[in-house]
This record gives structure tokens, sequence and C-alpha cells, in this order.
């Protein structure tokens, strides 16, 4: 069997990792996977180790596949740790994030040197390692690809190159559909072509956008959306699911019709169809009433879950409103709680301080496009462990409370009153890039704000005197110069902050800070997402000590963050909701009125 010779060959004995399969397997039953971070610690030096020494090609393969199984157990616990941060990233985020990307990385240079030696060399029988070390490329890129969603970082350079260039080599030497076992706790055999499509969807998906809960539904039907997609040569007709996947790039796989490119004729230029997936994915929706959920088989998919998918596997008309750019700043206040302390007291101080140097490069995002990289690691061969994973690793579910404006760590919240009430909320200066109807693409400097995160509720207006719009955080990116560019989707351009109790054991708990909103005539309730189904409860409503019963219909949107409910008005009003639009800031004997 050949050897594998790298440029950094390690010359010192007593540093040379031995990668004798019986040694490799006694080096894995002696690591603490009790301990998270010291296995990560050692994996790591292992794997850069072995990286940058001369080893059997036979050798090295089979290290590789000793030490996937561990690398694949730790990754959750270490992912649960970035997942649905929010912005600026406090130090152990970043020790995580660095540690996560840095084994991925070191695994896949791994893989990617026997592919490239076999491919050159062709020794005897190469064809089987090659495809194995194909198979689990695609395995460990969807996950890097996967981590760089969640920490709002650009995906490595290149990454795409090789991922495209892994398919066209199982593709021209016919291996697409040689299976291997994938690496779980629980291993099944899967095709090469399997996880290229698994690696296609999931780089589309946010899971930020879905949360752990929902991405668990994802993965445990993997086997329906991968069957129920298709990779072509022909460009399909039907465009609104049709993924362009440009073969001779570095680009990510991208909605037809929203790049232009020098590739639409060439042969290498092939296609995701999500069509199939939409027509049962949307057939799913039309069974399902309110928010319950539809079970397939053992699995459970929510409605949340069907929404969000659709959303992303299809659209159901592409953009062709050209954006405006935008001049100046807009401010801008995150997070409920902070949007009804400012509007409540706007005499307290006006904003922070914002750099106003535009980003060099500003381009048209979409949720699902590349991003700039963040560049907190200065020395990429040296982990950072200070104050990593400490507390056992213990397991917390973040999502069944509310979510509090504070840097990275929800709270964990008695009931639905929020411990950051007395703090002082200021808006913040961000410079606008651009926007059109339905939304706006801002920049601001990450420590600038006490909190960004993805489906974050923010409050903006363009100048001193216009009114406050309430928006959604759809994605965020970090820039080079450490700033931060996100993209607003626009939900009310009425905001009135109130107060909301409800009945429990016969008295009324503490006031609760929430906004009300007008979305199409309809009036609409804000809420931190909260434990419990504010729907068919008794509640009352406050706003400058006015009081009303307020009655609610459905829950129309539910994120990590915020809830939105349609509010089923007062019987005690006749006249319509659209008779009463009056303004937001005049002071009227009825709460309604304002609206």
């Amino acid at each position: 069997m050949s050897t594998l010779n790298n440029t950094s060959t390690t010359t010192n004995t007593q540093d040379i990792f031995d990668i004798r399969p019986a040694a490799v397997k006694k080096w894995v039953k002696q690591l603490p996977l009790g301990s998270t971070g010291e296995s990560s610690k050692q994996l790591y030096h292992a794997l850069r180790q072995v990286n940058q020494q001369q080893n059997s090609l036979e050798h090295h393969l089979e290290f590789l596949e000793l030490i996937s199984p561990t690398l694949t157990l730790l990754y959750p616990r270490l992912s649960k740790y970035f997942t649905g941060v929010s912005l600026p990233l406090n130090t152990k985020t970043q020790n995580v994030i660095h540690i996560t990307t840095s084994l991925l990385t070191e695994i896949l240079l791994g893989y990617q040197s026997i592919l490239r030696t076999l491919v050159t060399t062709k020794p005897f029988g190469w064809k089987k390692p090659f495809s194995l070390a194909l198979h689990h490329t695609f395995i460990f890129s969807s996950k890097i690809i996967s981590t760089k969603h969640l920490t709002y970082q650009a995906n490595s350079k290149g990454i795409w190159n090789e991922i495209f260039w892994c398919y066209q080599q199982a593709t021209h030497l016919k291996l697409l559909n040689k299976c291997f076992r994938n690496c779980t706790e629980k291993p099944e055999k899967t095709a090469i072509e399997y996880e290229f499509k698994k690696l296609l969807l999931l780089s589309l998906l946010s899971a930020n956008d879905l949360g752990q809960k929902n991405m668990q539904e994802v993965y445990s039907l993997m086997p329906l959306w991968i069957k129920n997609s298709d990779i072509l040569i022909k460009e399909p007709d039907e465009k609104e699911t049709c993924f362009t996947l440009n073969l001779l790039s570095d680009v990510p796989p991208y909605l037809i019709g929203t790049r232009n490119d020098n590739t639409r004729h060439t042969v290498n230029r092939h296609y995701l169809s999500t069509h199939k997936l939409k027509t049962i994915l949307s057939k799913y929706l039309n069974d399902i009433n309110d928010d319950s959920a539809i079970k397939l088989g053992k699995n459970i998919l929510s409605k949340k879950s069907i929404q969000s998918l659709l959303k992303t596997w299809s659209r159901n008309n592409l953009r062709t409103e050209v954006r405006k750019e935008g001049v100046g700043f807009v401010d801008i206040i995150t997070g409920i709680s902070a949007i009804h302390f400012v509007l409540n007291k706007q005499d307290q101080p006006a904003h922070d301080e914002a750099s106003t140097a535009l980003p060099d490069e500003i381009t048209d995002f979409e949720s699902t496009l590349t991003i700039t990289p963040i560049n907190h690691s200065p020395n990429y061969d040296m982990l950072n462990l200070n104050h990593f994973l400490a507390n056992s690793d213990q397991d917390e579910d973040v999502w069944e409370k509310v979510y509090e404006n504070n840097i990275n760590a929800p709270l964990s919240v008695a009931n639905w009153t929020e411990s950051g009430i007395y703090k002082v909320y200021n808006f913040t200066k961000s410079i606008h890039l651009d926007y059109n109807k339905d939304g706006y693409r801002l920049s601001v400097n990450d420590k600038k704000v006490d909190s960004l995160k993805h489906n974050e509720l923010i409050a903006v207006r363009e100048h001193a005197l216009a009114p406050w719009t309430l928006a959604q955080i759809k994605w965020l990116h970090f820039s080079e110069k450490e700033d931060v560019q996100f993209g607003l989707h626009i939900l009310t351009r009425h905001v009135l902050p109130i107060h909301i109790r409800y009945h429990t054991n016969g008295t009324l708990c503490k006031p609760l800070p929430c906004l009300l909103g007008l979305d199409k005539k309809e009036l609409m309730l804000f809420v931190p997402t909260l434990p419990t189904n504010l729907k068919d409860k008794k509640l009352q409503l406050e706003h400058q000590k006015q009081h009303s019963h307020l009655h609610l219909k459905n829950k129309v949107l539910s994120t990590p963050a915020f809830d939105i409910y349609e509010v089923l008005e007062s019987h005690h009003n006749e006249t319509s909701t659209a008779e009463k639009i009056k303004t937001t800031t005049k002071i009227t004997d009825n709460i309604w009125e304002i609206f």
C-alpha cells in the first residue's frame, strides 16, 4: 500500500502517534468520554499529529474510521453550546466553536489527503477505500457547514469546491450507490448519493430558525426527504423548487434565478429538485389543524417544522423587486423588554455610538447564502480550554424558557416575568445598507448591542420622527470588520407597548410587558416565548392605567424568542378595526381606539 507524504513531516519519534489498529483501538477506549472538553482536546491533537506525519495509507484510513464514531458522539455535546446563541459571542461560546471547527477541519483534511493520494496513485483495489473516504467526507462536510450556519460564520474557503469535486468523482467512477456505515451511535449503511443529498438539503436549512426540537424531527425523517429529492442534469420547468449546483465553483446551492454565473449551458451545472418535497409537505400542512402535528410512522412532524421546511426547500415566487440602497443610519431596539421600555420612556439615553465605516463589500444576502468570516482565533494551533464546558456538560432545555436580553445564556425565569425588567435599555444606531417594502438589511458593531439573535424581535425607525416598525431577524452574518450584518422581515408598522396579566388560582399574575401591533387590519399580540399557550386563558390588557379584557384567536407565529397571537377584539367595541386606526401616539379613553 502506498504511503502518504506530507510536507510537514514529524521527525521526533516521541511525537509520532501510533496508528496501528490495535494501538488506536486501545487509545479510543481510554478516552475520558465523561469530559467532553478533555476528549475533544485529545482527539484534536491526535488528528493534527497524524495528519502531519508519514503514515501507511491503509493505517491512516483505519485510524480515521476508528475515531469517527467518537467524534460523531461528541458533536451534539459541543453543538448545544452554540445552537441558538445571541451576539456578541461570549468567550466560552467562542472556545467551543473554535474546538468544534478545529476537530471537523482536521478530520476532513485527513479524508481529503487520502482521496487525493488514491486518485493520483491508483494502487490495486483503490476504489473501495476511495468510496469509503468519499462517503465520510460528505458526512463531516455536512457537520462543518451546519456549524458555520449556527455560529453566523462564513463557509471555509474551498469547502464547496471540494464537495463538488467529490461528487464529480463519485459520478464519473459510478460509485454513487456504494454503501457504508454512517458513523452514528446505531450505525446504518447509507449510499454515497444519500449522504450527498443529505448534505445539500441540510445546507439549505437553518437550525437557528427551526430550533433543536424541530431539527430532531427533520433528522428522524431524513430518508423521506432524500427519497423525494432529485439531482438532475437538465434544468427543470419548476423554478420555485430548483436549486443550482454549480460544480465549477465554491458557491453553495442557490435557488435558480437568484445568481448570475457563466456555467448555465455547461455539463458541470446540475440541479437539486425539491418539487416532490414541496408537494408532500403542502399536503401535510393541509391535513393539520391549528398548532397540532402529523404522525408519520413512528415519527412526529410538527406544523412549525413543515412551514419552515416549505419556506426553505421551495419558494412561492421569485423575488422581483430590486432592493433600494439605504442612506445614513436606522435606530434599532432588540427584544420585547427593550422595545417596551424605550417606547414607554422616550426621555432615556438616545443611542450608542456606531462605526460610520461602510463594509468594503456590500452583497445582496439571502438567508441561505454564504457569509463573510469571523476572525476571533489568531492561532489555530492552540485550543483555548479555559472555563470550557464546566458543570459536567449539563443538558438544559433552553427552548422552554422566556428568552432574555442577555448575552448567550437564556435565564431560568419563574412563570413569565422577565428578570431584565429594571434594566435601562437604549436604542442603537445601525448602518442602513438597503431595503424594500418587506424588510431591511442593516449593519452594526457587535459590541454596540446588548443582544442579536436569529428570530429575535427588533423595533426599527428610519429617523427620530418616524414611527417604530416591528421586524424579525431572519439572518445574521459576521463581516470582516467584526460588524454584524443582519436581515429584517417587517411584521407590523404599528406598535403599542402594553402589559397583560392572566388569572391563576383566583388572582392576577404579575404584569408581562408585551407589544400590540396591526397587520392587514388584524390586531396582533407580541409576547415573549412562554412555557404555556395563552389561547383560551382569561387575560387582562393594561395600557396607561386603562384595562380591557383580551381574547386571543390563533397563534400565528412561534419562535424561540417571541410568539404572535391574533387578537379577538373586545365585544364592547362595535366599530371595525379599520375605522379605529388613527395614530400610535394620541392618547384616548379607550385602548383599542389607539389603533
